[in-house]
């Protein structure tokens, strides 16, 4: 069957702002606020997350368009833009001008269910579904200007009473809790709440004061400039079974651990099982005694102090090194949830002393295809945002078909409702590689 999205409306998109009453106040106009060292790295990264709802009463886009422009008020930063300020010495000094010039809405209808479009569930041989590119406004990375809108929702509607919300942002403005957080308080007010249940702070001494951390994605980047070669990754929208990371679980659980240890997670499970199945599946064409790296997001909000309802960027990359791959992939997957255990049992005192470590091992990285990113959306929240019709029954994340991750990528879901196990987005192998790479999948399922 053919699917096809169909725009609602040709003409441009409709401009949500703050409540008009409310707009012209010392707090949501012509103030601004300075980027922190969290913030400033993504200026002009856009981030896409997509809430599918199965069930949707047909007052829902009005109820939710009602409850962003009450949200404004208590977001107002949202609502601004991205400005270079005057007072910059040392390079571009980034600030947001709240301005209350809006953030963007569209609203587009499917002739098809969601089950029709394969939406609700992963897709088919583990392809990413194509349909997705017609949910979202998407900007390619780097592309966003200085007029563009930090905010942009779309509203899709299926002919079953489903529907896709899609947000893209400005990264800059808000990571991922703070987006989560601001989609659950145009929920709570699309319910009938009269105010949020979490007061929002977008500005912070305590996470302003915190020196840059070193992204070791920047890192590879600059360490390898002339790695070629990562267009060609194959998107996969893949599930880690239950079964699989239960009996990971248990196998830890029964051969010990060090003593105050706490039993392994289902976040370190699955980036054991990808990474193994990554670094086996790649070794063909890769020179076996290479180090290689894995770095995995973390909330550093508990941290460094940040405030209750701080909904700025806060997070950051813990590093962890093999020094050769051969190593990694002759190591079992105890092995390496242990090793990712150490990781992230030292980052307290990493916080305390500097991660200046990272770029000391960042030095012997040869090619990003050696380098694997983990992000995770369980527990952020996003699933969780409720409009009324109840909890998504899946979420997503996406960016523009063709897009280039400047190293591989993976990228976990929250729960999703009918599957067994953990979805996720994976960014990292390329297409002559993903055979191999579920035939290592499939070894351990």
């Amino acid at each position: 069957m053919s699917v096809e999205a169909r725009k609602s409306s040709p003409a441009p998109a409709v401009i949500i702002r703050p409540p008009e009453a409310l707009t012209v106040t010392t707090t949501t106009s012509g103030g601004t606020i300075k980027l922190t060292s969290f913030d400033r790295g993504f200026v002009k990264v856009p981030f896409t997350v997509l809430l599918v709802f199965e069930h949707m009463d047909h007052h829902a886009i009005d109820s939710i368009k009602r409850a962003l422009s009450q949200a404004l008020v208590h977001y107002y930063p949202f609502a601004g833009r991205i400005i270079i300020s005057s007072e910059a010495v040392d390079g571009d000094e980034f600030s947001i001008r709240c301005t209350s010039d809006g953030v963007e809405f569209l609203t587009a209808s499917m002739d098809c269910s969601l089950k029709e479009a394969k939406i609700l569930h992963e897709s088919p041989m583990g392809k990413i579904n194509p349909l997705l590119n017609e949910l979202a406004v998407l900007y390619p990375a780097g592309s966003y200007g200085f007029d563009d809108p930090l905010l942009s929702v779309q509203v899709t509607e299926f002919s079953c009473g489903g529907l896709v919300l899609a947000v893209t942002s400005n990264h800059a403005i808000a990571d991922g809790v703070g987006i989560a957080q601001f989609l659950s308080t145009v929920g709570e007010l699309a319910r009938g709440s009269p105010s949020p249940s979490v007061v929002p702070v977008r500005w912070d001494d305590a996470v302003s004061r915190h020196e840059p951390w070193p992204n070791p994605i920047v890192q590879a980047m600059l360490a390898c400039p002339e790695s070629q070669g990562m267009e060609f990754i194959a998107p996969l929208d893949i599930t880690i079974p239950s079964a699989l990371i239960n009996r990971v679980k248990a196998e830890y659980l029964s051969g010990g651990f060090d003593e105050g240890q706490a039993p392994c997670t289902v976040f370190e499970v699955v980036i054991a099982v990808l990474w193994r199945c990554h670094i086996r599946a790649t070794m063909s064409n890769k020179n076996p005694l290479n180090p290689v790296y894995l770095s995995f997001a973390t909330d550093m909000r508990k941290y460094v102090g940040a405030k209750d309802g701080y909904y700025g960027n806060c997070s950051a990359d813990r590093l962890l090194s093999v020094p050769t791959r051969s190593a990694a992939a002759e190591a079992t997957i105890l092995d390496l949830i242990r090793m990712i255990k150490r990781a992230k049992d030292q980052l307290p005192d990493t916080v305390k002393k500097g991660n200046h470590d990272q770029l000391m091992m960042q030095q012997g990285l040869h090619d990003r295809y050696d380098m694997m990113h983990v992000t995770t959306w369980r527990n952020v929240g996003f699933e969780h945002v409720d409009f009324g019709g109840g909890a998504p029954a899946r979420v997503m994340f996406h960016g523009r078909e063709g897009g280039t991750p400047p190293v591989p990528i993976c990228i976990m879901y929250p729960p999703c409702k009918g599957m067994d196990g953990v979805n996720l987005l994976l960014l990292s192998v390329k297409e002559e590689h993903v055979d191999a790479f579920l035939g290592e999948l499939a070894k351990h399922t």
